[in-house]
Parts: structure tokens; sequence; C-alpha cells
């Protein structure tokens, strides 16, 4: 919740935009390579040290943020912020898999997380300072190292991975290739994502409310409607938000903004828990898995940003970011599509 404050924040240290953006990027590339290196660790040395570990080290990190007097003191802890949020998720999900069998649980869990933490950093900020975000950060997530403390321990020999897991790389290519492209698309709305809502006149309380509207609906999807829908579940979703980001442009009021933010977190659900529930049924090693599939998006929030610059200096309008978020994404739905083709063309032989 407190990323997206982050660069107000930033603003006030003294930042230039230029700065802030790689800050953001730098966050991101450090995110990635934890991704990868932890989600396999996993695989090796069980799912629940990685998970204290990660839990203990991304609460310290965000509560020591509040204690930022420079630019440069931020940054720095941008990027171990970013090593240790990369270092729990793999691990996590591969956890939630194989003591309960879904992605869909865990996604949806955690999309009811994020919106409740956005709308409440929202009135946190507006109340107090954006300081007080990071310090709540902070507690929430060592309050979950205490409830990870009680997971049952793991038992049973352990996977001998090479380094460089380049077979599971290739098993599940075509999903980390579409979830590269959707999040690029998606990092390059959000890098403008509060600059847009202030130009629709939302107040910095309703900031995170709006925002939360879309992991909200996300929760609600996954919760009543996705176990009904049963087919090419990333594909679907990744098409729906490729629609939907492209009229954030031509919205105009709030209210129309929010029918949008409902619209693109039904398609998120889709798009998140099938790709995640697909990775992890394509091989024993799912912590590297699931940590790939991480770091793809990383990897989208690395690119997404710096696009996003790149549009803002050839359009005045920052809406024109939409339409091109939404032609980035729907090259994600082409590219899975063409998979699922060329797989059951394949499987009729």
């Amino acid at each position: 919740m407190a990323d997206l404050f982050i660069p107000e924040f930033a603003v006030k240290l003294g930042a230039s935009k230029l700065q802030i953006g790689i800050m953001g990027t730098v966050f991101a590339l450090s995110m990635f390579l934890s991704s990868g290196f932890f989600g396999r660790l996993s695989d090796i040395i069980g799912r629940k040290k990685i998970l204290l570990a990660g839990f203990l080290f991304t609460g310290i990190f965000y509560a020591g943020a509040s204690f930022a007097k420079t630019f440069s003191g931020l940054f720095l802890v941008r990027v171990l912020q970013g090593i240790a949020i990369g270092i729990y998720p793999g691990a996590l999900a591969a956890y939630v898999h194989e003591n309960s069998g879904t992605m869909d649980e865990y996604a949806m869990w955690g999309a009811l997380g994020i919106a409740s933490f956005l709308a409440f950093s929202g009135i946190i900020a507006g109340a107090r300072n954006i300081r007080w975000i990071f310090v709540f950060v902070g507690v929430f997530y060592l309050v979950s190292l205490i409830f990870a403390l009680k997971l049952k321990e793991e038992f049973g020999p352990r996977k001998e991975l090479p380094l460089f897991p380049s077979s599971v790389i290739s098993r599940n290519l075509h999903v980390y290739i579409a979830i590269f492209l959707t999040y690029t698309g998606i990092g390059v709305t959000w890098t403008f994502w509060v600059l847009y809502l202030e130009n629709l006149k939302v107040s910095p309380y309703l900031i995170g409310v709006v925002t939360a509207v879309n992991p909200f609906f996300e929760f609600i999807t996954l919760r009543f409607v996705a176990r009904k829908i049963r087919f090419g579940t990333i594909a679907f979703g990744i098409l729906i938000l490729s629609v939907a980001y492209p009229l954030f442009a031509f919205a105009k009021t709030v209210p129309q903004v929010l029918i949008l933010q409902a619209v693109s977190g039904f398609g998120w659900a889709f798009m998140f828990a099938g790709g995640l529930n697909e990775v992890v049924n394509n091989g024993s090693e799912k912590g590297t898995a699931t940590g790939l599939f991480q770091s793809s998006i990383s990897l989208g929030n690395i690119v997404g940003p710096l696009v996003a610059g790149i549009i803002s200096v050839f359009f005045k309008n920052i809406n024109a970011v939409f339409i091109f978020a939404g032609i980035i994404i729907f090259l994600g739905f082409v590219e899975i599509s063409v998979y699922n083709r060329i797989l059951k063309k394949s499987v009729l032989r």
C-alpha cells in the first residue's frame, strides 16, 4: 500500500521526475533478481525459512523508509525493499498450492488485502502524513511473521536444481511472456496513476479508495465468479484488460473511473490466478516456477515506467499512456492465444 504514495514522498524529498523513474526501475530490478533466486532456493531448503526471512526483512525495510530524510536515503531503502519483497512470493504461492491445491484462494485473499490496505493508506496520507504509511506496512509484515511462525514444518528430501532453471523456463515461457507484456502495460499506467486521478480532482483521501476498487473486484471475482468460468482464463483476463485500459483515457468523471476499475479487476482475477495455476501445475519445481512468475511481473514493472516516460515525451496529455497500455497488453493476449492454438493443433495430431 505504501508504493502508491512513493512518488509523492520522493518529491517532498527533492527528487525530480527522472530520479523517481530511475528509482522505480531499480526497485523493480532488485525485486526481479530476488524473486527468481529465492523462489528456486525455497525448492531447495524449504518454504517456511524463506517466508520468515521475507516477512522479517520486508517489515524492517518498509518501516525504515519512514526515517528517510533525503532522496538518496529513500533510494537505498527502496533497493533493499525490492530485494526483501522479492524473497517470499514464490515460496508463499508454492506453500499454499502444496497445502490447498489451488491458487484461486491465494490470489483472492491477496487481492482483498491489497484493496483494504490501499484504502487505509489513503486515509493515513490524508489524516497524518506519508511516513506513517511505511510504519503501518512494517507493522503488518511483522504481524504476518508472527502468523508464519505457526506454519507447519516441511519434511522430506529437497530438490536438486541447476543454477539456471532452463527446463522450468521453457515449460512456462508462454505464461511468462504474456504476464511480462501485461504488467508492462499496467506499469505504463501505474507510473502516472496518481497524477491522472489528481487531474480528475480526486482528493488524497479517495485516491487509495479509488485504487482499491480494482483489487476488491478481483477478490469478488475469485470468490463468486471465477470457479464457474472454465475457458482460457489467462487469455480471457488479458483480453478484458486490453479493452478496459484504453477506456480510462476517455473517462471524465470519478464514477466512470470506478466502473473501469471494477471491469479491470474482473479481468485481473483471471489473468493473475489463471497464470499462477498454470505454472504451479506444470512441474514439480513450484517455488522456482512461481518465483519466475513474480520475476516476469517485476520485469514488466521495469519496462513499463520507461515506456511511460517515452510516451510522455511525445504526448502532452498523460491519458495517452492508457491507449498504449492497452496495445501492449493486447500483444500479451495475442502471444498466449497463438501458443494455445499451436498446442491444441499439436495435441490433435
